[in-house]
């Protein structure tokens, strides 16, 4: 799906109408049918597309938020005609009701049954599809067919406040719940496989010599079950177990990427909209627009927001959550999640800089 939408987003034209001067020809308004149809702010009526119309924003946005929940979201508004069914549901109270389910699913997601885990992670699932939905009822109810962000409008700010108590949500569940299950040392684990493998390719009297037995606690050296069904006091007071400390600061660190993650998507999806996204003042300036967002090192920076978002990265949250893999996501994403994203923060910044003096002579 990315590789075609990639393929269309290099035959994209211009997404806004260009204010006409004088000087514009007719020529410039007599565009392709194709490039109409992929760019044009009030798409024609066709069949919904997750391809037209295709403006920065849906670019740059998570690959469950473009194919899964924007067109369930779409459907349930253009197709059953939600908002002419239940007109006093606002975007505003669609927020707050993903708010709630984002408390709800927090007595879930902590909870030590995997069954129970999994059915908090549904339950954010639909969270996250209620935070799609609400810019679709806002659009509805304001008459808008611009896929873009209002910045500075109320429902702006009532969507990133949920979707900053969501994430809060999400990450202290996972806090809580490592807490009450705190997870092997990573180091003594290692020490364990080893002592497996060891084992495994041992005479018989040295596997004896390995396997130590006790009366009190029935420990046997070479098995990490025993570490996982026997989480006594005194063993994790041994250090068998990763330390409250240890927890809450990689648990922090990856609310603390999830949010610098939303605030540079956020400002980036910003800067690209207003560069590449607004009407052009002259042709010079549309064309310029159109051939900075058809090329390569733009489209690559995009893609890898889409990667890089808080959406996307509460998506992979969510799968280690259902897939009993938390802790080992917490720790295992730690560097190279940080490395990418510092680095595409830096990348994408010198590019929006670039952008700037390119277009300052169209000005």
């Amino acid at each position: 799906m990315d590789i075609k939408l990639f393929k269309v987003a290099k035959h994209r034209g211009p997404y806004t109408p260009m204010k006409m001067t004088k000087n514009m020809t007719s020529k410039t308004s007599s565009s392709n049918d194709d490039e109409l149809i992929i760019n044009s702010v009030v798409p024609p009526k066709i069949s919904y597309s997750v391809f037209r119309p295709l403006p920065v924003k849906k670019i740059m946005m998570a690959e469950a938020t473009h194919y899964i929940r924007s067109p369930i979201a779409e459907f349930i508004e253009h197709g059953l005609g939600f908002s002419s069914i239940f007109p006093f549901v606002s975007a505003n109270l669609v927020s707050i009701t993903h708010c709630i389910l984002s408390v709800v699913s927090i007595k879930f997601l902590m909870h030590d049954s995997l069954f129970w885990r999994q059915v908090g992670v549904c339950i954010f699932q639909f969270r996250n599809f209620l935070d799609s939905f609400d810019g679709v009822i806002f659009r509805a109810h304001a008459n808008k067919t611009a896929y873009k962000s209002h910045y500075g409008s109320l429902g702006y700010f009532v969507d990133a406040v949920s979707d900053v108590f969501g994430g809060i949500c999400l990450v202290g569940s996972i806090a809580l719940y490592l807490m009450k299950n705190r997870p092997l040392n990573k180091n003594l684990t290692k020490c364990f496989r080893l002592a497996d493998d060891i084992s495994d390719n041992s005479s018989s009297s040295e596997k004896a010599a390995l396997t130590r037995s006790s009366s009190s606690d029935n420990f046997i050296f070479g098995s990490n079950n025993y570490y996982k069904n026997n989480k006594s006091t005194n063993s994790k007071e041994a250090g068998l177990y990763a330390t409250k400390i240890t927890i809450l600061i990689s648990v922090a660190l990856l609310g603390i990427r999830l949010a610098i993650s939303a605030l540079f998507w956020d400002r980036s999806v910003h800067a690209y909209e207003d560069l590449l996204d607004t009407p052009a003042l002259s042709e010079l300036h549309q064309n310029l627009q159109v051939n900075i967002l058809k090329s390569t090192i733009t489209l690559i920076i995009m893609f890898l927001w889409r990667i890089m978002n808080a959406l996307s990265l509460q998506d992979m949250i969510l799968t280690s959550i259902f897939i009993d893999k938390s802790w080992e996501f917490v720790v295992k994403s730690q560097y190279i999640g940080w490395f990418v994203l510092i680095f595409l923060i830096i990348l994408t910044e010198l590019h929006l800089a670039e952008i700037r003096s390119i277009l300052i002579q169209a000005y």
